[in-house]
């Protein structure tokens, strides 16, 4: 089949929902087009081994032009290239953000009926929560999302550290208050990732109104006057064209959403003219906007072998295998990132840096992890006020984005990870992690933290990485002006919506796999009500 009545071009977390959910509906054809593979490989299934798809040809990295803002390093973001994207290969946290967010985009940004009150009901309808339920949670939706089931000695260790340094404790970072330490909820149940191409879109594979094609690119948009009527893409067989009788529906996110919209005519006019390339709409804001959270992990050596260095060899690695092929527990059962903190660094009532505890040492931004028994207290920011902008290189739909991610640019994202660190080191003070570590391995010894101190500030800039959170770039608003309408229709044109994490007007705080499942949940919702 060439025609279909729901063309979704992106099969990552957000293109999984809103294909299953059309697709379950009955009463329309749906296709899902994604330039990966099927989600074959065993690296994505077990939760451990995510580290290992990082490398794998499921993951793709963007990178950007040399970065003032880094002196002079490339930020480079990884992206899933396979069914499911990145809620295939991430660490599986769990992580909403904050109730002042979405009432910040109402609010703030006029993102009308996307506050806190419109969107909780979506995120529980999702959500089958092995522990928790009302007021915050659901129990009986698609997404698995339980506690860990392997939880790492050095993540108790780092979680009581926390606590001393006055941080409240957290059992649930997605209920009444997101401050504190804790263990965090995963996206993975009984020694198994739970993917949105697991939860949502398995399920309906078997239905006949559902085609799934994967190892097909995307080229552009094609458009009959101002509606979006099909899609080029180059696939195993060659070049065709799939036709949408309905809607098209772009998932593909941050980077290659704006990136097809440019090159099928909705951008900025003055660049697609000068790339000689046809203006269908005139869209200043398509590939602006760009944000994403920035880490700078704080990491000192253990005294002792007990980190996950070396598990992945030998009989360690033999006895971990045997232990998660027998009972499904143990630590190829965990994600790694287990636990982790929300901190207010500014003493204005509302957390402004997440923590990452790991207990392994992460390496130079796009390297892997140091061959040394260390622990990490990884601080990112969670309200990024620097901007970066996407644009095409050329009219060539294979060349890669001119991309400018301006991580820190602003002083003030700068001056949060400063706090974050701080106070990271004050963890690595408190025991009982104080008694387990030895020499700081970053930023070092040498480094101060001090505030007015010269020697920090270039070494987070050379150390600063992204956290894997882009998001922006087709940026939901209410007038004309914005990238999509408030029911995630492009403007100035017809039959066309993009649904994923471009869309959202400024980013969340914390990690965006589950408020991009909630955007597509949505989007099914306004799909249908046009139907």
């Amino acid at each position: 089949m060439t025609e279909f009545d729901y063309v979704v071009i992106g099969g990552g977390a957000a293109g999984c929902v809103i294909a299953a959910g059309l697709a379950q509906d009955g009463r329309f054809s749906v296709v899902l087009i994604e330039s990966g593979a099927r989600d074959k490989s065993p690296w994505i299934h077990i939760p451990a081994t995510f580290f290992k798809s990082m490398a794998s040809r499921d993951v793709a990295a963007v990178v950007s032009e040399p970065e003032p803002s880094l002196d002079g390093n490339r930020f480079a973001v990884p992206q899933g290239r396979v069914l499911g994207g990145g809620s295939s290969v991430n660490g599986m946290i769990y992580m909403r953000g904050q109730k002042r967010d979405y009432d910040d985009w109402a609010e703030v940004h006029g993102c009308t009926g996307w506050a806190y009150q419109d969107v909780l009901p979506v995120f529980k309808s999702q959500e089958a929560n092995t522990r928790l339920g009302d007021p915050f949670h659901g129990q009986s939706g698609p997404l698995m999302v339980a506690d860990p089931i392997y939880k790492h000695p050095l993540g108790a260790a780092m979680i009581q550290s926390a606590i001393a340094t006055g941080l409240p404790a957290n059992e649930d970072f997605n209920g009444a208050q997101q401050e504190g330490a804790g263990w965090y909820q995963i996206t993975a149940h009984k020694g198994r990732r739970k993917s949105a191409a697991v939860a949502f879109l398995r399920p309906a594979l078997h239905l006949e109104t559902l085609t799934v094609l994967t190892g097909h690119q995307a080229q552009r948009l094609k458009f009959k006057g101002r509606r979006a009527a099909g899609v080029e893409v180059i696939g195993p067989e060659g070049p065709k064209t799939i036709l949408a009788r309905k809607e098209i529906i772009l998932t593909a996110g941050s980077f290659q959403s704006p990136k097809l919209l440019m090159h099928s005519g909705i951008g900025p006019a003055h660049h697609l003219t000068a790339l000689g390339i046809e203006v269908i709409h005139d869209a200043p804001e398509v590939g602006a906007n760009y944000q994403d959270h920035v880490g700078a992990p704080v990491t000192m050596r253990l005294k002792h072998p007990i980190g996950v260095h070396g598990a992945d060899k030998g009989l360690k690695a033999l006895r971990h295998g045997a232990e998660y092929a027998l009972f499904r527990r143990g630590l190829l059962a965990s994600n790694l990132l287990e636990s982790g903190a929300c901190a207010d660094t500014t003493g204005e009532g509302r957390p402004d840096v997440q923590y990452n505890f790991t207990p392994f040492a992460p390496g130079p931004p796009g390297t892997p992890p140091l061959e040394v028994h260390a622990v990490s207290v990884n601080p990112m920011t969670m309200r990024p006020k620097s901007r970066g902008r996407l644009a095409l290189k050329d009219a060539n739909p294979a060349s890669d984005l001119h991309f400018t991610a301006n991580p820190l640019d602003r002083i003030e994202d700068l001056d949060t990870l400063r706090r974050g660190i701080r106070l990271a080191r004050d963890i690595f003070r408190q025991n009982p992690l104080a008694e387990l570590v030895t020499d700081e391995i970053w930023p070092g010894p040498d480094v101060s933290s001090i505030a007015g101190s010269n020697t920090l500030d270039p070494a987070i800039r050379k150390h600063a990485r992204t956290i894997f959170h882009p998001s922006g770039t087709c940026r939901m608003g209410p007038g004309p002006a914005s990238v999509v309408d408030l029911n995630l229709r492009v403007n100035g044109v017809t039959g066309l919506r993009v649904a994923d994490c471009s869309v959202m007007p400024c980013l969340t705080s914390g990690n965006t796999n589950a408020p991009t499942m909630m955007i597509a949940g949505r989007a099914v919702g306004f799909i249908l009500a046009d139907a």
